[in-house]
């Protein structure tokens, strides 16, 4: 289980097979005769490993995919939170300058960014709104840009999480696959009939073949 995490070993087994001498004629998926190797032996699983191999590759597949969707559910729920608590600042800075207070002007341009229309018409009722209450008063803004600077730190490091988990799973894929090839064993196969083993490349893998909708 070199480089490969603590947290997916149920994903990983060890996985017998039988060494088929080269040359020795075989039967592929289709019942053809084949000759696996004539370079050297090949190591073909046994039915049972075939079908482990197969589920712990899909399960490992399927945790991958499952990290990745949850790394890019945070950021997209991190990134709704701050669209809603920009709506309520909005909102707030549109309140404001319409019963004519005078808000800082970040908080204008704030506006304008959220809603063009929803500025112009807060304009309009806070020029009213001074000529009949000659307010003067400044209010304290209502972005505060520590809480912005954090915000964008944090969405960075969710980002990259996402886009981190998305990209590693080839990386991480491929890891397991070395994996799986590392723990298969030899078992004893002296007086095996290969002429009727009927056999099957899972990516790399030679095993006995399975009708998987079993």
């Amino acid at each position: 289980m070199n480089n490969i995490s603590s947290s997916i070993s149920g994903y990983l087994h060890t996985y017998e097979a039988y060494r088929v001498p080269k040359g020795t004629k075989v039967q592929n998926a289709d019942g053809e005769e084949v000759i696996l190797s004539n370079d050297e032996d090949t190591l073909v699983l046994t039915e049972e490993s075939s079908r482990q191999l197969i589920k712990d590759r899909k399960g490992f597949v399927e945790l991958l995919y499952r990290n990745a969707d949850l790394a890019a559910q945070k950021t997209q729920e991190a990134a709704s939170k701050k669209i809603a608590q920009d709506q309520a600042k909005a909102l707030a800075v549109f309140r404001s300058m319409s019963s004519g207070d005078i808000v800082p002007a970040t908080d204008e341009s704030k506006l304008m960014e959220y809603d063009k229309k929803l500025y112009q018409a807060a304009k309009m009722a806070q020029a009213m709104a001074q000529m009949e209450k000659k307010k003067t008063e400044s209010k304290e803004s209502k972005w505060d840009e520590r809480e912005e600077n954090e915000y964008r730190q944090k969405q960075k490091e969710l980002c990259d999480a996402s886009n981190e988990a998305a990209l590693g799973i080839g990386t991480e894929y491929h890891k397991f696959y070395e994996a799986q090839k590392a723990n298969i064993v030899e078992i004893e196969s002296e007086n095996m009939d290969f002429s009727t083993l009927k056999t099957l490349n899972y990516g790399g893998v030679t095993g006995t073949w399975v009708d998987l909708t079993i």
